[in-house]
């Protein structure tokens, strides 16, 4: 019954565009803590133990959720403040449930099926991307997307970028865990095709490099060869320099010679003949440095409380990119503008907490972590409920980490990952 809980909760973390009938509050926002609840409940004998052992980590992400709280009491905007507070504390139960989760199923055989139904998630959400490309009028799609957004996939995630990542990572999970044997051969297979097309028709710059520094952390941990290292950028430069969109994005738009083929010129969302303007790496990179310097006055302005969690993309985002909802583009920054120096400074001690309860080097774990957090350098993903879902789940699972269960690695694998 427990793993049922698990994939209602993977499936509910989807559910962010539909609402309940008559309000306006997405179906996932009470759906989510309702099966993490079941989770906790049919775990209960263990409770007091997850509490004794993680003691240290559960103060500190209250800390940090209490001081959410308090700043978003004294925002000068307190009703934008207050509702993502009660939105975010929903993360609050989801990262509980998890841990005692984790700490309950600590086989290797339980925790292979916790990573093989997110590579599977992983893998519907990035077919569902490539037939919203194909398919970009059709009905569901067009109930899920934001019309602003452009290239036109990942739709049922928030937007592009985090579809990009997510992929990114899922494509170094899949070799993670064929390399540990814990998928075929054949299933990974897929995985590189999908996961490869996904994330160059995602025109994701974030993406992209997350799917580089992915590859030479597996290159690290002897997951991969170099060979593959060079045959997986490889290939993913060449769908990118062969479809309009990716082409566009990296400032090729009046080139003579890219994209290599017009294989897509019928399909409009490729080609993009509504005229919607896709902004270059470069110009991103330069707004984004303008999103910093505001998200830098702000906390300037306000040091110790903020602005208040949520204020920012309503309030400030909006006099630099025109339209609301662009928060900081990094999330230090971002919890820094919205909850002041104190909001950063419990949010880097939760970090520090959960870097010093992962002992023992997993690349399973570890890797995908590390995209996680490096992703959010350049961008803020909290808004998206699958994307920190999946994070939460290996958060989780790294601070239940055991000795015992660490999936079984060449010895030389494992002194080599404890020298990083």
């Amino acid at each position: 019954m427990i793993n049922i809980f698990f994939l209602l909760i993977l499936f509910s973390s989807l559910l962010g565009r539909i609402k309940f009938p008559g309000i306006n509050i997405g179906i996932h926002y009470l759906l989510l803590p309702a099966f993490s609840f079941g989770i906790i409940s049919l775990s209960f004998k263990s409770l007091p133990e997850v509490v004794n052992k993680h003691k240290i980590i559960l103060i500190s992400i209250s800390l940090m959720y209490l001081w959410m709280w308090l700043s978003s009491l004294m925002s000068e905007f307190p009703n934008i403040a207050i509702t993502y507070s009660l939105k975010y504390s929903t993360y609050y139960i989801l990262f509980f449930a998890f841990l005692v989760l984790t700490f309950k199923n600590i086989t290797t055989l339980s925790l292979t099926f916790y990573y093989r139904c997110i590579l599977y998630l992983l893998q519907i959400i990035a077919g569902l991307g490539f037939l919203e490309v194909l398919l970009p009028n059709n009905w569901i799609f067009k109930s899920l997307k934001f019309p602003s957004f452009y290239p036109e996939i990942g739709s049922i995630m928030q937007n592009p970028n985090q579809f990009g990542v997510i992929v990114a990572i899922g494509l170094c999970l899949s070799l993670i865990l064929e390399k540990q044997n814990k998928i075929s051969k054949i299933e990974l297979h897929i995985s590189e095709l999908i996961f490869v097309i996904s994330l160059a028709l995602s025109a994701s710059g974030n993406g992209w490099v997350i799917f580089i520094i992915g590859m030479f952390l597996l290159l690290i941990y002897k997951i991969i060869s170099f060979r593959k290292m060079i045959y997986l950028i490889s290939l993913l430069f060449l769908f990118i320099v062969t479809v309009p969109v990716s082409t566009r994005r990296i400032g090729l738009a009046d080139s003579k010679i890219f994209p290599l083929t017009n294989v897509f010129t019928e399909n409009s969302n490729l080609l993009n003949p509504h005229g919607k303007k896709i902004i270059t790496l470069v110009g991103t990179g330069v707004t984004r440095f303008e999103m910093w310097q505001a998200a830098i006055n702000e906390t300037i302005k306000r040091p110790f409380t903020g602005i208040g969690i949520g204020v920012f993309p309503d309030q400030i985002g909006v006099k630099v990119w025109g339209k609301k909802s662009y928060h900081a583009h990094n999330i230090f920054l971002n919890v820094s503008a919205e909850q002041g120096i104190p909001g950063l400074l419990l949010f880097t001690n939760f970090l520090a907490k959960i870097a010093l309860k992962v002992k023992y080097a997993n690349p399973l774990i570890t890797v995908p972590i590390i995209m996680f957090l490096v992703s959010q350098i350049p961008d803020v993903f909290t808004e998206d409920y699958t994307f920190t879902t999946i994070e939460f789940y290996f958060i989780a699972a790294a601070i239940n980490s055991r000795k015992d269960v660490v999936t079984q690695l060449k010895p030389e694998i494992i002194e080599n990952a404890k020298k990083l």
